[in-house]
Formats: C-alpha cells, sequence, structure tokens
C-alpha cells in the first residue's frame, strides 16, 4: 500500500515485529480526508470529510503475498449516496474506529 503510517502506526508496526508487544486482529476502517495529514495527525485532529451520507467503511484485507509483500482489501469500498456534493477528497486513511474521535490514526496516502 502507498503512503505513511502514523507515529501510532509505526508503534504498532515496530511493536509487532520486535515482539515488544503482541498485535491482535482488529477492524480498521477507511477515512476519507479533505485537507492533508502528517505522521502525527490522530484521528481527533483530522480533516475528515462531512457530508450527508458519509461514514468510515470497513476494510478487509487479503494475506500478505509477493516479493517484496504487499497486501489489498479484499472488496469494493463504497460510499455514499451523498445528498450533496462532497468536498474534494485530498487523502485517505486507515483508522481503528468506525466513527468519533476515539480510536488511532493508522496510515494514510494520497487519494
Amino acid at each position: 500500500m502507498p503512503g505513511a503510517p502514523s507515529l501510532i502506526g509505526s508503534t504498532i508496526a515496530l511493536d509487532a515485529k520486535t515482539g515488544r508487544a503482541t498485535q491482535s486482529a482488529r477492524t480498521v476502517y477507511v477515512a476519507l480526508l479533505s485537507a492533508a495529514p502528517n505522521n502525527a495527525t490522530t484521528v481527533a485532529t483530522m480533516s475528515e470529510l462531512v457530508a450527508t451520507g458519509y461514514s468510515r467503511q470497513a476494510a478487509t484485507w487479503s494475506a500478505p503475498s509477493g516479493s517484496p509483500r504487499t497486501t489489498s482489501n479484499t472488496a469494493t469500498i463504497t460510499w455514499g449516496p451523498f445528498t450533496s456534493d462532497p468536498a474534494n477528497v485530498t487523502h485517505m486513511a486507515l483508522v481503528s474506529s468506525a466513527s468519533g474521535l476515539a480510536g488511532d490514526f493508522i496510515w494514510y496516502w494520497t487519494a
């Protein structure tokens, strides 16, 4: 997946890689953003799309394969229908919560 990990995403990856902390499977959600995040962005500070008909969508991932290892979502993700044209979506993010300001901001990329 192109993009970059957030600080939290980097911590999760390093903890899992080094065995410092165990990571269990979790549901992650794709959020649409209207402004560029950075590695210090959190769910509470991300510029998430605000539009009637929008909600974060759950993503399910394939097992890593290939060399180098890659993964992809296993189903089409659909948003809407929107009742009016939403703001421009510039970025997308993986987050650990279906809604609200809690949870982890894990990864982000350009839309």
